[in-house]
């Protein structure tokens, strides 16, 4: 009996403590809200390739991330993700974008010796 009213107070106190958690655009916690975006209408990616014979095809040199809304985004983290089959995360940068933010912003890949011909799409979160 005291182990019943012990688990329902144990149950209670989780339970209140977990009802209290909120969210918002700056915090983390349990829940969902709706974050505003800095860049309403997207953003454009490009990349250059260059040829490497150490691994025998065209490899992505630089991605090109245009039309990155400025002033609102600027100062702001950009990641971008070269990513191939199966979602599988072939590079990825992060920087810091200037104010004003360049058009475009140039991110290189150079060092990743990424095949082009890997890339089925490119993933830009700016936050």
């Amino acid at each position: 009996m005291v182990a019943t009213i012990v688990g329902i107070m144990v149950f209670a106190t989780v339970f209140a403590v977990a009802a209290s958690l909120s969210i918002s655009a700056t915090s983390l916690g349990a829940g969902t809200a709706t974050v505003a975006s800095c860049d309403t209408d997207g953003v454009t990616t490009s990349f250059e390739t260059s040829y490497n014979a150490a691994v025998a095809g065209y490899q992505v040199t630089t991605l090109h991330v245009a039309g990155i809304a400025t002033p609102g985004c600027g100062g702001l983290t950009m990641k971008a993700t070269l990513i191939g089959a199966g979602d599988a995360s072939l590079g990825e940068r992060t920087v810091t974008l200037a104010t004003p933010v360049a058009n475009p912003t140039d991110l290189n890949f150079t060092a990743d010796n990424v095949l082009a011909a890997l890339v089925v799409r490119i993933a830009v979160v700016i936050a």
